[in-house]
């Protein structure tokens, strides 16, 4: 009776045990899982950012290249305006007709010059609001990736933990089992 109940205490003790090391390879199996979540989170949160910076850059060159673009507008525009001036003394004499028109025609200029420079302070304006949007972003990012490296810490030592008890679990089991085989024998 004895050696069955001990035959039987053991095959009910290494299935038990059986059991907590398949939780356990289940427990080291998440956190492989969250590892691998918390580095492709990192990989996203890196290309988002490399993506927000590639188009801060594209929006950086627009403006420069508007800019140049508008400066070259200006300066050709002040050449215009000297000649016709000039022009417009000499016609003076000539026709008072002649110079209204003029007059009329610098008003045109000015009023494109104007329009140049409000689009150039525009797309300044973009400029700015393209870098806040993309420093928040990363901001965001950081934020999200400290929180998934704060879950995993909390995964790891939960984790740990159980494994720890598991282990004190499995010690203590094996110690009552050889305690049971050597009051069999």
């Amino acid at each position: 009776d004895a050696e069955s109940q001990s035959a039987a205490l053991k095959a009910e003790m290494e299935r038990h045990i059986d059991g907590l090391k398949t939780e356990l390879d289940a427990s080291h199996a998440k956190s492989i899982d969250l590892e691998s979540s918390l580095v492709a989170e990192r990989e996203a949160s890196a290309a988002k950012y490399s993506e927000l910076e590639t188009e801060k850059a594209s929006v950086e060159a627009k403006l420069q290249d508007q800019t140049e673009s508008h400066n070259a507008e200006v300066e050709s525009m002040r050449e215009n305006l000297t000649h016709m001036q000039t022009k417009l003394t000499d016609a003076e004499s000539q026709s008072a007709a002649l110079k209204a028109e003029m007059e009329r025609h610098i008003d045109g200029l000015k009023t494109e010059l104007d329009a140049s420079h409000a689009k150039s302070i525009d797309l300044e304006s973009s400029l700015v609001a393209e870098r806040e949007a993309s420093a928040a972003k990363y901001s965001e990012l950081e934020t999200e990736k400290a929180s998934v490296e704060a879950k995993l810490q909390d995964q790891t030592e939960s984790h740990n933990a159980e494994v720890e008890s598991m282990r004190e679990n499995l010690t203590h089991m094996q110690t009552k089992l050889t305690d049971a085989e050597s009051q069999s024998a």
